[in-house]
């Protein structure tokens, strides 16, 4: 749906808000109140001496049930607590739009015999 658009930011680094501004203009639709909350991917690595760690971030919209679920990694840090998800920056790997809501059709289109 935002396929091309989304490829755009991928691999851009920004603050999860930038984000947040980027994912409205191409969507068109509003972002609910974000917090910065993100998941961390805990998965045995290929290199456990890797710098980086994965996290996971979900955007709602404000007037609709679909989602954009988004991947992106930085730079490993000691303990959870230690990053700042609302000032720094982060590299973002992947971008998906969630599609929950049906698209309804045009009742104005049914012909009646």
């Amino acid at each position: 749906m935002h396929e091309e658009k989304f490829n755009i930011i991928e691999g851009k680094e920004m603050t999860l808000e930038a984000l947040r501004y980027e994912i409205e203009e191409i969507t068109g639709m509003g972002v609910q109140s974000f917090d910065g909350e993100a998941s961390r991917f805990v998965s045995k690595k290929p290199d456990v001496d890797q710098e980086f760690e994965t996290f996971n971030v979900r955007y709602d919209f404000k007037d609709s049930n679909d989602f954009v679920d988004v991947v992106f990694t930085t730079d490993q840090k000691e303990n959870l607590e230690d990053y700042d998800f609302d000032d720094e920056e982060v590299k973002i790997q992947l971008i998906t739009y969630k599609r929950m809501d049906a698209p309804l059709g045009n009742e104005s289109e049914k012909v009646e015999e």
